[in-house]
């Protein structure tokens, strides 16, 4: 060791552009100065504020040294909350070990482990390795998402991933809403306990549409064509972390087969409503429960470069198996492995698909496998209908997209990420929806056969109240996908938000008969559109269970307020108020344009009425 040498633990933090080749073949000057005006209005005073020394930039990216692992964690927070709306995306990695300091610059194993942590960050996120997340659990300020174990190049053993979740309130409001529920349990058991009596079935009469044709729990086995359902495939390849991969198989499955005008096909939610009940379920008891006709079952195996697949065509009527197939291949031939599954199905089903179906279902989303793979671990996160899991999903969506620019359908659900941001960050709405709208009409440019990519086309057009352009995009999404139960859904919403809430619970009537079980955003929009017809009790028991799904809903939260407000119910919705002032401090009335995209009508004016008896602020 020289004079100028010696060693120290640190806190080492590595960042860098995300897609920063790609962005400098598009636009070099541009991208250049937009990477320079980030450094010098945000990087540097984040850095200064929380005592980060900048050891060396390096093209795209900079090596900054911490005393602290809460100073490192403080400044990356502070830069991705700046960078949230910026059309540049940077990954941040931070790994606490020892480094060698030599004439200012920093070099060893630690610095090593930190950039290749840098490398395993989403785009727009902060990953760490686990001496940091050991260091910052300990204080309780910030809460990580696992990111599983990874081999990175010139570490020998397996690094460990956790991923911070940006824009966490921490321990100051978690201890707020503590405060609430303490104050107010009896309050909160009596919600409740009413919650309760409403939790057994969501169709029919229990969500006052009042229809006859829809079973009490599925759709009727009188449909012209036959009923079809694909149960979760189970992960047969021992390792947990690979349930994603086996549950996009699923999906992959579902939207072709959902494409066959020929079959009624249903949907995701409710397929994979059976996943924890499976293995004590027939196929019978499967049909006596929806109502279907048929049902596919199976289980994926992957193991290193090696994909097998095990399926079952089932007569749930009868319980006799019409088909069964073990499909073996290489990971490399993993689309030709689904499009025979569902060509295998389909023949079984003695169905005769037409020269343009048939083109559709072997058309491929991408042709790069680690594109697609990124792509499916995004899909499970957003079925989480969380905050922190859509901002995880977005990483992985951006990922895909560095690697396959032209991934329209990672456009086209990346798009619809940022148009759910609207309404939960008051500060962000606009910017969001004008990203949501750049990413779906690259998408409809990309590939305009895709329903998903009208669907997010047109969900921007919902929210910037453009209802007559927003209700054509989902009308083609459901003439290219006459199964796709959300296309059918979202166009009910967007006549909700238009004025026609008739015609919207029809429309959700028709949608929930392809996904009977309904998720929690049917049962927001449902219980918005009951409280336009004035139907308060429907609109407060779907309500109700929407919360009970997705209890940090802040559109759900005021809603819920209003429909207790109305009710005469004033301490119930204060209480509601308060807790959606928990899960965004900032909403006021004024907000409420945003969040709820109605003309200008008796609706928004009885939302703001309700909201204000109930103490939101002006």
């Amino acid at each position: 060791m020289t004079g100028q040498e010696q060693r120290r633990l640190a806190a080492i933090m590595m960042l860098d552009v995300a897609g920063f080749t790609r962005l400098m073949g598009e636009d070099e000057s541009g991208t250049l100065a937009r990477i320079l005006d980030v450094r010098r209005s945000l990087v540097e005073p984040a850095l200064a504020k929380h005592g980060g020394r900048l050891v060396k930039l390096m093209g795209d990216g900079a090596l900054v040294e911490f005393a602290t692992v809460t100073g490192a964690l403080d400044c990356a927070s502070d830069i991705q909350a700046g960078m949230e709306t910026h059309p540049l995306k940077v990954r941040i990695g931070i790994n606490l070990g020892e480094i060698i300091v030599e004439e200012g610059d920093i070099y060893g194993d630690g610095v090593n482990v930190a950039s290749r942590i840098e490398g395993l960050a989403r785009p727009g996120g902060i990953a760490v390795s686990r001496s940091v997340y050991e260091q910052a659990r300990r204080r309780g300020d910030y809460r990580f998402v696992d990111g599983g174990r990874h081999k990175v190049k010139n570490v020998a053993e397996p690094v460990a991933v956790y991923h911070l979740s940006v824009g966490d309130r921490g321990a100051q409001e978690t201890t707020l809403r503590s405060l609430l529920r303490r104050r107010l349990a009896p309050l909160l058991a009596a919600v409740v306990l009413v919650a309760a009596g409403l939790s057994y079935a969501f169709l029919g009469r229990d969500l006052g549409i009042g229809t006859t044709e829809i079973a009490a729990i599925g759709v009727p086995v009188t449909e012209d064509r036959p009923s079809l359902v694909v149960l979760p495939f189970a992960n047969l390849s021992g390792d947990p972390e690979q349930t994603y991969f086996s549950d996009g198989m699923t999906d992959n499955l579902i939207n072709d087969l959902s494409q066959i005008g020929g079959l009624l096909v249903i949907a995701r939610n409710t397929s994979f409503s059976f996943r924890d009940r499976q293995e004590a379920m027939d196929a019978r008891t499967v049909h006596k429960a929806l109502g279907v006709r048929y049902v596919v079952e199976g289980s994926v195996q992957r193991a290193g470069d090696h994909v097998r697949i095990n399926a079952n065509l089932v007569d749930g009527m009868t319980g006799f198996q019409l088909w069964a197939g073990r499909l073996d291949r290489e990971f490399s031939d993993l689309f030709a492995l689904q499009d025979e599954v569902a060509s295998q199905i389909i023949a079984a089903l003695k169905i005769e698909l037409t020269q343009d179906q048939k083109r559709r279902l072997s058309k491929r989303y991408t042709d790069n496998l680690a594109a697609y793979d990124l792509y499916l671990r995004a899909w499970e996160e957003i079925w989480r209908f969380n905050d922190e899991s859509r901002q995880i999903a977005q990483g992985f969506l951006w990922s895909a997209l560095d690697i396959d620019p032209d991934f329209a359908l990672a456009k086209a659900i990346l798009a619809t990420t940022f148009t759910n941001r609207t309404g939960v960050s008051l500060t962000t709405s606009a910017e969001s929806l004008e990203t949501a709208y750049r990413l779906a009409s690259q998408a409809v440019a990309t590939d305009p056969e895709l329903p998903a990519v009208h669907a997010s086309l047109g969900l921007v057009h919902m929210f910037r109240r453009e209802y007559d352009k927003a209700d054509a995009a989902f009308a083609r999404a459901v003439e290219l996908d006459p199964n796709y139960a959300d296309g059918f859904g979202m166009q009910a919403w967007n006549w909700h938000y238009a004025g026609d809430p008739e015609r919207a619970l029809a429309g959700f009537e028709y949608a929930l008969r392809l996904n009977p079980r309904a998720p929690f955003p049917y049962l927001n929009a449902i219980a918005e559109v009951h409280f336009s017809l004035g139907n308060v009790d429907d609109a407060l028991a779907q309500s109700t269970e929407a919360l009970k799904r997705n209890p940090e809903a802040l559109r759900q939260r005021l809603l819920q307020g209003a429909i207790l407000a109305e009710m005469g119910r004033t301490e119930d919705a204060e209480w509601e108020v308060m807790e959606a002032l928990v899960l965004q401090p900032g909403v006021t009335l004024a907000n409420l344009p945003d969040i709820y995209p109605y003309r200008e009508g008796d609706t928004l004016k009885r939302l703001e009425q309700a909201l204000r008896l109930a103490g939101l602020p002006e």
